[in-house]
């Protein structure tokens, strides 16, 4: 492995124009920027370690494949040279992985990083995915290649990991463009006659936006501790509960109805006493918290069935 030599390969270039790329980094950029330092480390790991859990990687480490970003003037172009980072890995390299299979993992990593191709064909698969009407067309050329490297990813999975990886990195860049930007990646010699990628930031944002996501409505029963109530409201109470089994804390309505006079009684006794309480609650959840809670039935030792 001592004799591996990568000349001013794999660079990794993007040019991006707008009114806040002015040869500046804007701060909702730099997050991307880092993310590509994030799948060096993971391709180290898959090399050397088995698998990309970076928890692998010591300080020492961490330094010689800490990749320098440059700025270019004008409009802002970032440049990485992959080169010494890759090199390292191959030198470094005492993983299960054959020599052959090492360097065929770094070198689908070059390309994936580097290469307009990956990112038109990348963006054509998205586009397909959520059915636009106007996607980017891929050449017959540039589909038999694909097809090659998705037989590459499924039968390595670590190539299979930095498709994944390369794929998300692509995702977070485009995300942090405004309308009224555009992002080009140059041909490079790896990517036959064909012009630079170009996408504006509104042609990016219809492709990788994500649909808001929407609470889902669901039963959910179990034991909680009553922390307050509140019965200020006409005729409805509002408990403030603690979820026995994981601690999260949330308010729940109880409607009108729901309790009789003695649960409610109990309740008012009881709201500041640590006595489990067994609630069926109606609620919508999103990104793991209830957005609403609206009690069902209630359950307390004391009071027995509802």
């Amino acid at each position: 492995m001592e004799s591996i030599r990568l000349e001013s390969w794999p660079k990794f270039v993007i040019h991006i124009q707008g009114a806040d790329f002015k040869g500046t980094i804007p701060t909702r950029i730099m997050p991307a920027l880092l993310n590509l330092q994030k799948e060096v480390h993971k391709v180290y790991c898959i090399s050397n370690y088995g698998d990309e859990n970076l928890h692998h990687l010591t300080k020492e480490e961490r330094e010689k494949l800490e990749l320098v970003v440059k700025v270019g003037d004008g409009s802002s172009i970032f440049e990485t040279l992959l080169q010494d980072s890759l090199v390292k890995t191959l030198q470094d390299a005492v993983s299960k992985m054959t020599p052959s299979e090492i360097t065929l993992v770094l070198i689908f990593f070059g390309l994936c990083a580097t290469s307009a191709f990956f990112w038109r064909s990348w963006l054509a698969h998205k586009g397909k995915e959520k059915e636009l009407d106007q996607t980017i067309e891929l050449s017959q050329l540039e589909k038999d290649k694909m097809e090659i490297v998705q037989k590459a990813a499924q039968n390595s999975i670590a190539c299979s990991q930095i498709m994944q990886g390369l794929g998300e990195l692509r995702a977070d860049i485009l995300t942090k463009l405004r309308p009224e930007d555009k992002l080009e990646v140059a041909a490079s010699a790896n990517d036959d006659p064909q012009p630079n990628f170009v996408i504006s930031g509104v042609q990016a944002n219809k492709i990788v936006s994500k649909p808001r996501e929407k609470a889902v409505e669901q039963m959910v029963k179990g034991e909680y501790f009553l922390r307050a109530a509140d019965f200020s409201k006409d005729g409805s109470v509002r408990l403030d509960v603690e979820d026995i089994a994981n601690g999260y804390q949330f308010h729940a309505d109880v409607p009108l109805g729901v309790l009789g006079y003695d649960q409610e009684e109990a309740i008012k006794n009881h709201s500041w006493e640590r006595h489990p309480i067994e609630l069926s609650m109606l609620v919508k959840q999103l990104h793991g918290r209830y957005t609403s809670a609206k009690v069902v039935s209630v359950v307390t030792k004391q009071l027995g069935r509802s």
